[in-house]
């Protein structure tokens, strides 16, 4: 969320000037999709985040080429400086303010996130921590985390770490600075462009979406249309329809913006970012070398540079704003929730600005210099205490004597003495309790339920499939146990499919399939067109039930959860407030009604009090979050 005094077009002239107002406008445009993405409005809005890394790149970059043409050299204490004075006043007060209030409040998934999520905000490894623990961005009904979306912040914060560095580098090695600038920016451009197309795979894309490496391209796109090669090319391109060339830039990233889905959009990851990426790179220069062409002047008007000027702050507010201040908690729903939000994160990045960014940055003496650092290293010391001296949640416990007692224990039916367990998210945080239950029974457990995916049948299901022959042969179980997922829609013919292919396969090493009907969930509009899928989905396992001569069970779930989803039961958090997965509650009796089926069908299983493993530590796990 860069945000620099514009400086004339002379490379020579370093200028703290005036600014060129279309510019402010793209920010405008590009915070305004990042919110209503967030707020459920368009599908593509989290597209304006690769806008600003353009305008970073463009910006930063021209500010470096700038000072080397005037100076001969780049000051790295001098560009730190300026960020830190420019960046840090508002992100400290958000993390702060943020912390506090979901704290104070006793929001304690909120506030374990911002204690856990917080430190690496700090040291601006947000998005790489948020990759280490499987954070999927795109999972909708995942738990909310309060700091989730400085990932780009954080991007944004290391490539200022870097690339002032290459840069200055550059310019004791070589005269032709901004030739060799622009060769370097298209050579870790499309380095990146083949990371992400060679990581995506055909899972979660988060790893892709989020990584510094896999993204440098949208940053390093602005850079490269800062040079002069690249400005002298785009003058050659367009001439005198610079105009006609910008409005069909802004009408082609407009048109993504409304169209494409992050998580289904999977040519995203193939180009589709680096040519959404190279458009806003090309509309960036485009706006700064003829600011008075027609689509420039419409993006300069008051309203949108005023919203451009509050945008970084802006962004660092709307977040924990949407997640206290839900529908839930506001009493209403659909646009005015939405309306109210968007409302109280403008006032409240306006009062940032007012109060907190511009004196810092403009009129405080202080935070310049010697005193400057001082003062900065003080504040950073302060907010690493912080997140030692907030007390962390209490850890969940299950109460044990609210689960059923174990059943009757089989004698004659085939034996189990290992157990692969499959599915997807829902089926990853029951796996915690299950594996607790097992090991009390004296089975081996073996989990690879998975965030986003897990499936045999459906759009992700080939990423399952491309381990779990080796898996079997490796773990050889002896009943495979398939929770159904929220993903497994398609025809019937394909569920057939999918399904049967598992029980072949799981037959092949002489193992029993169980299949394990999906929880209700509560759909939202991703998921509602496929409910007719997934509701075939038991019907369609029972068939092949029946034709297995016994190698296949189904068990109903709906004999643990009900027809329908219901958030509590007995008064405590049965299922998540997101809609799909479990708390520990639930997931507790859902493991004592599994393991009592399986008791009564498989002998070798040892009786599993609740007591032995309904409070071994797994439901403090993050999973749990929103319960």
């Amino acid at each position: 969320m860069t945000q620099l005094h514009q400086v004339s077009r002379t490379p020579a002239t370093l200028s703290p000037g005036a600014r060129i107002p279309a510019l402010d406008g793209l920010r405008g445009l590009a915070v305004a999709a990042v919110l209503l993405f967030h707020a459920g409005g368009i599908s593509g809005g989290f597209l304006g985040v690769d806008l600003f890394f353009a305008l970073s790149g463009y910006l930063i970059t021209d500010l470096l080429l700038r000072e080397a043409a005037a100076t001969g050299t780049v000051s790295l204490t001098a560009f730190c400086q300026r960020r830190i004075r420019r960046l840090a006043p508002a992100l400290v007060v958000v993390l702060v303010i943020a912390t506090v209030v979901v704290w104070a409040a006793g929001m304690t998934d909120l506030w374990s996130s911002a204690l856990s999520d917080g430190p690496w905000v700090q040291l601006n490894l947000v998005n790489w921590h948020l990759i280490g623990e499987s954070a999927g961005y795109w999972d909708r009904f995942g738990a909310d985390r309060l700091f989730g979306h400085l990932w780009s912040i954080a991007v944004e914060e290391q490539f200022y770490l870097l690339w002032p560095v290459a840069v200055l580098l550059l310019v004791r090695r070589t005269a032709r600075v901004s030739r060799t600038v622009a060769l370097l920016a298209v050579i870790v451009s499309l380095a990146s462009l083949a990371l992400m197309v060679l990581l995506v795979g055909d899972g979660d894309t988060t790893r892709v979406y989020t990584g510094t490496d896999t993204r440098a391209f949208s940053l390093m796109l602005g850079a490269l249309a800062a040079t002069e090669p690249a400005r002298n090319l785009l003058r050659r391109i367009t001439g005198r329809l610079a105009g006609a060339v910008c409005a069909v830039l802004l009408a082609g990233i407009a048109m993504s913006w409304l169209l494409v889905d992050g998580e289904t959009s999977r040519g995203l990851f193939h180009g589709g970012l680096f040519a959404h990426s190279l458009a806003a790179a090309a509309l960036v220069a485009l706006c700064a070398q003829a600011p008075e062409n027609t689509v420039a002047s419409m993006l300069g008007t008051p309203s949108l540079r005023w919203l451009g000027l509050i945008s970084y702050s802006l962004y660092l507010w709307h977040w924990p704003v949407f997640l206290v201040l839900t529908p839930e908690r506001l009493g209403v729903s659909g646009w005015l929730w939405a309306t109210l939000v968007c409302a109280v994160s403008i006032c409240l990045a306006a009062l940032s600005r007012r109060f907190v960014e511009d004196p810092v940055r403009f009129r405080a003496g202080w935070a310049r210099g010697r005193t400057g650092i001082a003062v900065f290293a003080a504040v950073m010391a302060a907010l690493a205490l912080l997140w030692v001296v907030v007390p962390r949640p209490a850890a969940q416990t299950v109460d044990p004597g609210a689960l059923a007692s174990p059943g009757t224990v089989s004698t004659s039916g085939p034996r189990m003495s290992k157990v692969l367990f499959m599915g997807d998210s829902i089926a990853a945080g029951q796996a915690l309790p299950l594996a607790a239950a097992m090991k009390a029974a004296g089975v081996g457990f073996t989990s690879i339920a998975a965030d986003g995916g897990g499936g045999v049948v459906g759009p992700l299901a080939e990423t399952t499939w491309q381990t779990l022959p080796a898996t079997l042969e490796t773990v050889r179980p002896d009943v495979v146990i398939y929770q159904v997922t929220t993903y497994d829609w398609g025809t019937e013919t394909e569920q057939r499919t999918g399904y049967q292919r598992l029980a072949d396969a799981a037959t092949g090493i002489g193992a029993t399939t169980v299949f394990v009907t999906m929880p209700p969930i509560v759909p939202d509009e991703f998921y509602s067109p496929h409910m007719p899928d997934l509701g075939r989905t038991a019907s369609v396992a029972q068939k092949i039930a029946e034709e297995s001569a016994g190698r296949v069970i189904v068990l109903d779930s709906a004999e643990v959860w009900g027809p329908d989803f219901q958030r509590e039961r007995d008064g405590k958090a049965d299922r998540s407030s997101d809609g799909i997965h479990t708390c520990p509650h639930g997931a507790a009796r859902f493991t004592t009604w599994l393991m009592t089926q399986l008791t009564a069908r498989f002998s070798g299983v040892g009786q599993a009090d609740p007591a032995t493993w309904a409070n071994t530590g797994w439901a403090a796990d993050d999973r749990f979050k929103g319960c």
